[in-house]
């Protein structure tokens, strides 16, 4: 009996204590709420009191890892990305996306994936009606033969091009004054002096990033010698990000901070694989948010680079004795009836990064290419699809183009 007791009174005991847990938890969450309101009490206005950009600073400074996470996005520059780079070359598949875990361990997930279930996940996209392989150990002829070779957001039809042995439509675009514009896609009338006679609506004043930076084609890549221009079936989409837009992207970033003390926050998200369909669905997700938590950010860039149906795209110039990718700003507009209302201010800032480059470093931009699509730029007065050079360009002629960009952008800014 007496053991019998000595257990009623433990389990009481056990009972009691829980209780008493249960009740100190929800007076420690009752606690929180009222702090909580305390100090997000608009008559107190404790919260509008802190100043985020200067703690963040602060951080920084502490913590130098904190700059690095807080302007990364998903970049894979570093130790990290170079390991996953090095399992992907032996095993074939990217810790950083677990579905070609699957794909690279049978050959039917991977078909009925590409094949089955991601036109399943697809129905009714129509933004970008097309698929790609990404750099899985494919066979290069079955890459070839069986999937489309998507080159670019913005392609040019081989017979346009046929005069042209640079496939730079440069010959189709149309003059207005001493800036060219290819406008062959919408019925707008461009008039550049109307257009240019009121300022740029940015403001520079705000603390906070200044220049997002993202790419929704994340993975288009180029080439790693000139010998391949020359070659059939090289891959023009890769998941490495030591030779894609990513790289151009955080060369354009760093030359911004380093050099014109600028805060840019670079995003590489990667949004187009599997498949580039949706891609500017979930690129938009990525940049509105960003925007929404940074007000401060006047210029928005997604970078992509260019491409040519049936053969690879090489833009070039030569400056000061270097090779340099020729750069292209893409406008987008309203014409398909998506809402887009203030697109001439994204032209506007297009028009006068050009006249800039143009002035100093002649040859170096193609005509400014306005496009029907509206390409997520209702998101900002200063946004612009940029495409430096194309896919049959080195990299190392993309890295060179950034540094004449960074010098206009910050001129724009200042």
């Amino acid at each position: 009996m007496a053991e019998k007791a000595k257990i009623r009174l433990g389990t009481l005991s056990v009972v009691k204590k829980s209780i008493l847990l249960f009740i100190a938890f929800l007076l420690a969450i009752k606690t929180g709420i009222i702090f909580g309101d305390f100090f997000y009490n608009s008559e107190n206005e404790n919260i509008e009191r802190v100043d985020v950009e200067t703690f963040r600073s602060t951080l920084n400074i502490t913590l130098p890892v904190i700059e690095t996470i807080y302007n990364s996005g998903s970049i894979s520059l570093s130790f990290s990305g170079q390991l996953r780079s090095i399992i992907k070359t032996i095993f074939h598949f990217d810790l950083g996306y677990p579905i070609t875990v699957l794909n690279a361990q049978s050959p039917y997930f991977h078909s009925f994936y590409i094949n089955g279930y991601n036109a399943y996940l697809n129905q009714g996209e129509t933004y970008e009606p097309y698929v790609y392989i990404a750099d899985l150990d494919i066979d290069e002829n079955e890459r070839e033969n069986d999937f489309p070779n998507i080159e670019s957001s913005i392609t040019y039809n081989s017979e346009e091009d046929e005069n042209d042995n640079k496939g730079d439509s440069e010959k189709n675009a149309v003059t207005i004054g001493d800036i060219a514009i290819n406008n062959y896609e919408t019925d707008f009338h461009i008039d550049v002096e109307k257009i240019m006679e009121t300022p740029l609506k940015l403001n520079s004043h705000k603390k906070g990033p200044k220049v997002l930076i993202y790419h929704t084609h994340t993975t288009e890549s180029f080439i790693t010698e000139l010998e391949q221009l020359e070659q059939s079936g090289i891959p023009n989409r890769t998941t490495d990000a030591t030779n894609n837009v990513v790289r151009v992207g955080e060369e354009l970033a760093q030359i911004l901070r380093k050099k014109y003390n600028i805060e840019v926050i670079h995003n590489s998200t990667v949004h187009n694989y599997p498949s580039d369909t949706g891609a500017y669905g979930r690129s938009l997700n990525t940049a509105s948010n960003i925007l929404t938590s940074y007000p401060s950010i006047q210029i928005v860039i997604d970078i992509h680079r260019d491409g040519m149906d049936g053969k690879k795209l090489r833009t070039v110039t030569e400056i000061d004795g270097k090779k340099a990718a020729k750069i292209m700003f893409v406008v987008g507009t309203n014409a398909t009836g998506l809402e887009h209302p203030e697109w001439r201010e994204n032209l506007k800032l297009a028009i006068t990064l050009q006249s800039m480059l143009d002035e100093r470093y002649p040859g170096l931009t193609r005509p400014i290419y306005i496009s029907k699509n509206r390409y997520n730029q209702h998101l900002s007065k200063g946004a612009l699809i940029v495409e430096i050079g194309g896919d049959g360009n080195l990299i190392s002629e993309c890295l060179e183009s950034t540094k004449y960009l960074a010098e206009v952008i910050n001129e724009v800014l200042n």
